[in-house]
């Protein structure tokens, strides 16, 4: 707060007799506008400011920068004065100078390379003319950035437990904060410890080593006010590891007089590892160049070449083998095994033409099947339809060509049935008409056993029967004209049987009549 001083008032000139009294009005005095702290940077200029907004016929003769100590007292850093210029107290000489020239209303002074030393309380002290002095205070606060530092672990190898992988130290005012970035898996553990104008930590990280974590980064990262971006110091770790080894190269189409054949070996390591070719139980054949890790035949293979061949694989960490069991065949029996590669090959060249041939066949032979099972069936239904179409035409004729009355029929066959009757009443002389009449009924109807005569068989045996050798006189006429009276008509039963016919080519036919008789299976009707 400014601390106004107090300056004794002038004389009041005297009233006069019984005359009132006046008092004069203070003038109004100025701001002194300072910052409560100003925050520097260790190694860089700090500006600290001290302004005066001075009234109307008012300016500053004198602007004095004072520091206080840790008693309380307070030592002279610099003197502005607008007659005699500037004055720096030794221990500042060189690192303190005024801000800006012109009048001493802006007071600021520069601290150049601050120092841990130049924290502290700072008062700005101003003599005003006419309203006196002034006073501002303000802290400075110096920062110490940090410089971190990384420290890399004892040597990783696969296979270790938990195992320090780096560590990082930051040390500043204020305390430093460290953290780690890394895509490798790990833990961290951070301690403090404070000195007497600073702080540091200590950020450690431990993993389990492994052969995919050799070559990752990891990076310590420190964040500090003083810092004007974060700092970043980055470390790729570095574990030792031997892979398993392998043989790469041999198949089993080696043979004798084959050229370019060659061995790799497989094996991976960090560092990276170191190989030893040897064989089983005898030297290397002659002609064969090591290569790294490839064992290469300069010539063409022989018999001789056969055998096992060991790789090794070694570093620092350990030492692995690898075993190959090299086979050569020889041409002799290369060529047997194509013989009987082409004799296989033939033999299944001929099967397939076989089971070709053999689905064609049956292909061709479901195909005639089918063909004739629907060329019968055509056939058939044509067959079918001509007999029918025949039936219905004979059915027509028939119900044409008979106009006679239902009853009319009846009665001829009734009295052709008496008539048979009447003539196997006859004695041995007319057993003829007798069988005659047998004959033709038999020829109107079927048999039991099924069996049927033609119209022309009928036909003959009624001409037979009608030979009949004749009765003895005085007999045969009366027993003729008996019959002849209880027929009623006197004719021949043989004859009115023939009215049932009609002779056509040379053949009888039975006429078409509604109660006709199908005496077998040509459709002959009686």
């Amino acid at each position: 707060h400014p601390r106004r001083p107090v300056v004794p008032a002038p004389p009041l000139p005297a009233a006069p007799l019984g005359g009132p009294r006046t008092t004069p009005r203070p003038r109004r005095a100025g701001v002194v506008e300072v910052q409560r702290s100003v925050t520097a940077v260790l190694g860089q200029d700090v500006v600290l400011p001290c302004r005066y907004r001075a009234q109307e016929q008012e300016h500053v003769v004198q602007v004095t920068w004072l520091k206080r100590g840790p008693a309380g007292r307070s030592a002279e850093v610099a003197v502005l004065n607008r007659e005699h210029g500037e004055h720096v107290q030794e221990p500042y000489a060189g690192r303190v100078l005024r801000r800006a020239a012109g009048p001493l209303e802006d007071g600021a002074i520069v601290l150049r390379n601050a120092v841990q030393g130049d924290e502290g309380d700072y008062e700005c002290h101003l003599i005003t003319f006419p309203m006196g002095s002034f006073e501002g205070r303000l802290t400075l606060k110096v920062l110490v950035p940090p410089l971190p530092i990384l420290n890399p672990g004892p040597p990783l190898e696969e296979g270790q437990g938990r195992t320090l992988a780096a560590s990082c130290t930051a040390e500043g005012s204020p305390v430093p904060s460290v953290r780690w970035e890394t895509d490798v898996r790990g833990t961290n553990a951070t301690r403090r410890s404070a000195h007497a104008r600073s702080a540091s930590v200590t950020s450690e990280f431990f993993l389990v080593p492994g052969r995919s974590m050799n070559g990752k980064s990891l990076t310590c990262v420190v964040e500090h006010p003083g810092l004007s971006h974060e700092k970043r110091i980055t470390h790729l770790l570095s574990v030792a590891y031997l892979s398993d080894a392998s043989v790469l190269g041999h198949t089993e189409e080696w043979q004798e007089g084959m050229e370019g054949a060659a061995l790799t070996c497989l094996g991976d390591g960090n560092p990276p590892p170191t190989y030893n070719w040897t064989r089983l139980d005898a030297p290397l054949p002659a002609g064969v160049r090591v290569k790294g890790d490839t064992l290469i035949f300069q010539r063409p293979l022989a018999a001789a070449d056969a055998g096992d061949y060991i790789c090794r694989v070694s570093n620092r960490v350990a030492a692995k083998e690898a075993r190959a069991n090299v086979s050569i065949r020889s041409r002799a029996a290369d060529d047997e095994v194509r013989k009987v590669d082409l004799v296989s090959a033939s033999v299944v060249v001929v099967g397939v033409i076989a089971a070709v041939l053999l689905c064609v066949l049956v292909v061709v032979v479901v195909v005639m099947t089918l063909y004739h099972k629907r060329k019968t069936k055509r056939i058939s239904e044509k067959y079918e339809e001509e007999l029918t179409l025949t039936r219905e035409n004979s059915i027509r004729r028939l119900h044409s060509s008979h106009s006679t009355d239902t009853r009319t029929q009846l009665e001829e066959t009734l009295q052709l049935r008496a008539e048979s009757r009447q003539g196997s009443l006859r004695g041995d002389s007319l057993r003829g008409d007798s069988l005659r009449g047998t004959s033709i009924c038999s020829a109107m109807s079927e048999e039991p056993e099924g069996r049927s005569y033609s119209t022309l068989s009928t036909v003959r045996e009624i001409e037979t029967q009608t030979e009949v050798p004749a009765a003895p006189p005085g007999k045969e006429p009366k027993e003729e004209e008996e019959e002849g009276g209880g027929g009623g008509g006197g004719e021949d039963p043989i004859k009115q049987a023939m009215t049932h016919f009609v002779q056509e080519n040379g053949m009888l036919q039975a006429k078409p009549t509604t109660n006709g008789i199908y005496i077998n299976g040509r459709g002959h009707l009686v």
